[in-house]
């Protein structure tokens, strides 16, 4: 790999075998001129068996033609610039695999020959991490309008029951309270029968609101 001479050579292969991320150089014509190990390990490919090769081996097919116009792109406007932005890229490994990464593009020159160099990470921990977590939320978005469409028809059972309880124990409430009042009316002695005949009728009423809050009790 020989892209400046002597000392500045060295400190670049220095600094290009030690990051991380995964490093493919191309030449203007999009043949691979420089990969690190992390690349090779990367797309499945041996120490410089990528060299002197196309950038589409890496590249999935049906993305090759619009690779090539972005590609020309920016060698014309020789500026930085993240790969793919708002769109899923992916590339291609030597067995035919395709898996999701990042790529970060950086012309740059050297001994007057212009080339490309694209940073690149694999992204597959993250995407799946991220789908799966977006599947969580779905799923869990789903058990919340179900609780909450629960909720919902609790409430109107809710208000169905109290009203239903309301009208049961007003009618024999009513009923108790007029007996009440009629039976203080028959204060004289001949009028005992008329007076039991209201007692019996709210103890009548009485039974049937205790059977009805017996019954409500109940309920589970």
């Amino acid at each position: 790999m020989i892209f400046f001479k002597d000392k500045d050579n060295n400190i670049f292969e220095t600094i290009f075998e030690s990051v991380s991320e995964g490093i493919v150089v191309v030449n203007k014509d999009q043949v691979i001129v420089a990969t690190n190990a992390p690349a090779n390990d990367m797309f499945g490919y041996a120490k410089k068996e990528l060299l002197g090769r196309s950038l589409n081996v890496l590249i999935p097919k049906q993305y090759h033609q619009d690779h090539g116009t972005n590609f020309k792109r920016l060698l014309n406007e020789n500026d930085k610039r993240q790969m793919g932005h708002g769109r899923d890229l992916y590339g291609t490994r030597k067995d035919g695999s395709q898996f999701p990464l990042e790529a970060g593009l950086n012309p740059f020159i050297a001994e007057g020959q212009e080339y490309i160099m694209a940073i690149v990470t694999d992204i597959t921990e993250r995407k799946n991490y991220t789908e799966n977590l977006e599947k969580k939320v779905k799923e869990r978005t789903l058990q919340l309008t179900e609780a909450l469409a629960t909720e919902k028809d609790l409430n109107e059972l809710k208000t169905k029951f109290l009203s239903l309880v309301s009208h049961e124990f007003k009618t024999p409430l009513s009923g108790i309270l007029t007996s009440a009042t009629l039976a203080g009316k028959y204060t004289e002695t001949g009028q005992q029968l008329k007076r039991d005949k209201h007692l019996k009728t709210i103890q009548n009423k009485v039974k049937y609101l205790n059977n009805i809050l017996n019954d409500f009790l109940s309920i589970e």
